[in-house]
């Protein structure tokens, strides 16, 4: 498993993983990853606030998927066609262009007024 999977698995333990004493919710800085076996994962927590700690097993499945669904909408933006036409108004732009984004960004604000 990645790295970012596992960080972001945490982040999402740690938003719907409360205190068992207080209530209160648990910081992914506070939260352990002690296990993950398949779609089950096994989580130590420490509580900021009151300072009682906890294990909690949980089913991670649909964080698992959550995080398979934006790297599959991700790939599908990043490796989408580059055609002819985009390689050779690219080019165009690059041969006029004198490095100044500003000028750039108000005459696309500009266009986006008239249109």
């Amino acid at each position: 498993m990645k790295l970012s999977h596992l960080t972001e698995i945490v982040k999402n333990v740690a938003a719907v993983l409360k205190c068992p004493k207080c209530g209160k919710h648990f910081v992914s800085d506070a939260v352990d990853v002690v296990d993950i076996t398949g779609d089950r994962g096994l989580f130590s927590g420490h509580c900021l606030h009151c300072n009682s700690a906890t294990l909690v097993a949980m089913n991670i499945r649909e964080f698992r998927q959550k995080i398979a669904k934006r790297e599959k909408q991700i790939s599908k933006v990043a490796l989408g066609k580059i055609a002819p036409a985009d390689v050779v108004e690219m080019k165009n732009f690059l041969e006029d262009f004198d490095g100044d984004f500003r000028k750039v960004l108000e005459q696309t604000d500009r266009k986006k007024r008239v249109e």
